[in-house]
């Protein structure tokens, strides 16, 4: 533990702020320093904080790249029952 953060967390906050300081050194603190350190802040956050179901926003993330990914079967099946 880091403080009240797990490791995991941590990591996930400092890479956030590292990002926004490196946006912050070299867009000077302008306009588009914002546009950009606003969305990567909020994603780094939620991937440390933000449970689905108990479980983290990174297996959720996962699990939706290799669905997509993934070769998909579609199976037709005519049935000849009337449908209610």
């Amino acid at each position: 533990m880091v403080g009240p953060f797990t490791l995991k967390q941590f990591i996930w906050i400092a890479s956030g702020a590292g990002i926004d300081y490196l946006l912050f050194l070299t867009l000077k603190g302008g306009i588009w320093f914002w546009v950009l350190a606003i969305p990567i802040s909020t994603i780094a956050l939620a991937l440390a904080f933000l449970k689905i179901d108990d479980e983290p926003l990174l297996n959720y993330i996962v699990y939706f790249i290799n669905y997509s990914l993934r070769t998909k079967k579609y199976m037709f099946r005519k049935d000849n029952d009337k449908i209610i």
